[in-house]
């Protein structure tokens, strides 16, 4: 067993079945990103995260080892025994990225004769396999949006895109989205007369570094650009071809509803509009500076027909408010109903429910509770 040393203690605690595996998996070069307690586990147990797919001979059920492929936002498959008190997860799927549709109409045009084609055709550069892969991706993406609204950066070990957008949302609008798919929070503060917002999460053992800037002020709409950078050079070289891979993908899914748009011009928009918006911004959440007003909030909210909602391949839950108590109803494999009899029962098993969640960026530490409540804000619906 070549697993480092942090984590041989931890190892010890699992099955056996589970251990074997997990080495099984060690000695044919993948490797133990984390190890963690929470959901999928019992609060008795952990669960392995690791930081490949299984190799196909293993991924499946064998013996005490039950395998079930769930390919949700957490995890792409698990591996745990009948007890499910430990687990061995997959690091999951990056998420498809929307239709393109300018690629779209542009695969409906006529096609150019071969003759043309090869006239067009410049001699090959010489640059290696992972270089072109990276040009080609940058030409794709330039192809496919206006000039100037997307940067991409990449090296074999670094990415930095840059997107320029307009939306008519005010900025905490699109922070408080943002912080809902990342599962943490922005500082927001201004700079240079400029409204930006920074925040720094952990995807799939990746640390990504964001920045949200509000641009300009329109009179119906709003400048804003993001750029996301990421580095994987601490990774073990074997990993490296992955997150050069999905570092785009990822960056196409925290952006899905973001409409590009050329930059604005430096003298674009209204001075007295943009400080408007930004005194808005800054105090949209003023209120909620304690965890009895966040919950306040919550609490109203789901009474008038909010809802928290999670949704995976072995079912979900669904915690509302039916008129009279508190309810959390869990469909799929582990079917279960369950009606709070108070406010404060609902209130606490709500912040049981998502400590995992809240806390994914902080591991093994957990965030202040005022800061989980926070995020769990974030993820009310409706």
């Amino acid at each position: 067993m070549t697993t480092a040393d942090p984590f041989l203690q931890q190892l010890a605690q699992f099955p056996a079945p589970l251990r074997e595996l997990v080495e099984a998996e060690i000695n044919a070069g993948n490797s133990i990103v984390a190890i963690e307690n929470g959901f999928p586990a019992a609060p008795c147990g952990a669960f392995v995260k690791l930081a490949k797919a299984v190799q196909d001979e293993r991924r499946r059920s064998s013996g005490e080892v039950s395998f079930y492929a769930r390919n949700n936002s957490s995890y792409a498959g698990e591996f745990t025994t009948e007890q499910r008190h430990f687990f061995v997860l997959e690091p999951p799927v990056p998420p498809e990225p929307a239709p393109d549709m300018d690629a779209i109409r542009k695969a409906l045009e006529p096609k150019p004769g071969v003759l043309t084609t090869l006239s067009q055709r410049q001699a090959g550069s010489g640059v290696g396999i992972a270089q072109a892969q990276v040009e080609e991706r940058m030409a794709a993406a330039k192809a496919s949006t206006p000039a100037r609204t997307l940067t991409i950066t990449e090296t074999a070990t670094s990415a930095k895109r840059l997107l320029h957008f307009r939306d008519p949302r005010p900025p905490h609008e699109i922070q408080f989205a943002l912080e809902r798919d990342l599962m943490t929070l922005f500082d927001a503060a201004m700079k240079n007369d400029r409204l930006i917002m920074t925040a720094r999460s952990k995807v799939v053992g990746s640390w990504h570094h964001f920045e949200l800037r509000f641009e300009a002020a329109m009179p119906n709409t709003n400048g804003y650009s993001l750029c996301v950078e990421t580095s994987w050079a601490d990774a073990a070289a074997t990993h490296h071809d992955y997150y050069r891979h999905t570092a785009g993908t990822w960056f196409d899914h925290w952006t899905r509803e973001l409409q590009p748009a050329e930059p604005p011009e430096a003298d674009e928009g209204s001075t007295e509009r943009y400080q408007k918006i930004c005194t808005a911004s800054l105090n949209a959440e003023a209120h909620l500076d304690s965890v009895p007003a966040i919950q306040r909030t919550i609490v109203a909210a789901i009474k008038r027909g909010a809802r928290f909602s999670t949704s995976h391949k072995e079912g979900g839950t669904n915690i509302t408010w039916n008129g009279e108590r508190f309810v959390r109803a869990d469909h799929g494999d582990y079917p279960d109903h369950i009606v709070y009899a108070s406010e404060a029962h609902f209130l606490d098993a709500l912040r049981k429910f998502y400590d995992s969640e809240t806390s994914q960026n902080a591991y093994p530490e957990k965030v202040s509770e005022l800061v989980a409540w926070r995020l769990i804000l974030r993820l009310m619906r409706g």
